[in-house]
């Protein structure tokens, strides 16, 4: 009779310690809601940076700003924390380590007209995700791209425009499908609040 009300007991803890665990990882995933400067958040790899969108540095040397906030229209998402010059090296007037033209991931993103449509060609990647068909005209040496969308549960449509020398897209793609819609702004913008955000014209 002892075995087996301590066999009952037993049983009665481990259910409820599985309970209590089930409870705390739930509660913890439910409790994360995204946070970030601008409308979207992503999940960087290391040595990548979230930038105010920029000229190539041809005449120029161009710092870049992190001073991204929400009421901007277009950001840029790379590997390298340098300006990159895609389609030509600068003038010799600019200095050489403040920028690359080699070995990079740029994506730039846009936060489109709700009535934009997507594509009708292009491919379905789930999630709200969309990937723009392939262009089948030639193009320049950093003037190449791929495109993909993303379209989010309340209709909001974002492009992603990617160019990249010496990458692949396989390290791009992973940036673009970790997008997450930010719920509570962290910038230093006025009315930085979802509510609030300015209507794209």
């Amino acid at each position: 009779m002892k075995r087996l009300l301590f066999s009952f007991g037993a049983a009665v803890l481990l259910l409820t310690g599985a309970g209590c665990l089930s409870s705390f990882t739930s509660g913890t995933a439910d409790s994360a809601d995204p946070t970030g400067k601008w409308k979207l958040d992503f999940d960087l790899p290391s040595g990548w940076v979230e930038v105010v969108n920029y000229p190539q540095p041809l005449k120029t040397a161009v710092t870049l700003s992190k001073d991204v906030n929400h009421t901007m229209g277009v950001i840029t998402l790379q590997n390298t924390d340098k300006a990159i010059a895609r389609t030509t090296t600068p003038e010799a007037s600019v200095p050489t380590d403040s920028y690359v033209t080699a070995n990079y991931t740029k994506i730039d993103v846009d936060w489109l007209d709700s009535r934009r449509a997507i594509p009708k060609d292009a491919t379905d990647l789930g999630n709200g995700f969309y990937k723009a068909a392939a262009s089948t005209e030639p193009c320049d040496p950093g003037s190449c791209t791929t495109s993909y969308y993303f379209k989010t549960d309340a209709g909001e449509k974002y492009l992603f425009t990617v160019w990249q020398n010496g990458q692949d897209i396989s390290v791009a793609e992973p940036v673009i499908l970790s997008a997450k819609v930010v719920t509570e702004f962290t910038d230093t913008a006025p009315s930085a609040a979802v509510g609030d955000v300015k209507t794209n014209e």
